[in-house]
C-alpha cells in the first residue's frame, strides 16, 4: 500500500512539474506573461498546483483505504 502511494506521489509531482515546465498554469490562469512574475499572481498559481496535487493524493488514499478495507473484510470472512 505504501508503495503505491508514494508512486501515486512522485508520478503526481512529475506531472505537475512538467506541465509548470510547458507553462500550463499560465494558459490556465489567463494571465499575461509579465503578471505572472508578480509576487500576487505567483500565490495563485502555488495554490493553484497545490489543490490540483491535494486531489491526487486524496483519490490515491481512498483508493490505498478501499482496498485496505476489502483485505480486511476477506480477512474476517476467513476466520469465521
Amino acid at each position: 500500500m505504501w508503495l503505491r502511494l508514494a508512486g501515486a506521489l512522485i508520478v503526481t509531482l512529475a506531472a505537475i512539474g512538467a506541465l509548470e515546465f510547458f507553462g500550463v498554469s499560465r494558459l490556465v490562469g489567463g494571465r499575461s506573461p509579465n503578471e505572472v512574475q508578480e509576487a500576487a499572481n505567483g500565490r495563485t498559481r502555488e495554490l493553484f498546483w497545490l489543490l490540483i496535487f491535494v486531489v491526487v493524493m486524496a483519490t490515491s488514499l481512498l483508493a490505498a483505504a478501499r482496498r485496505w478495507a476489502g483485505q480486511l473484510k476477506r480477512a474476517m470472512a476467513r476466520r469465521t
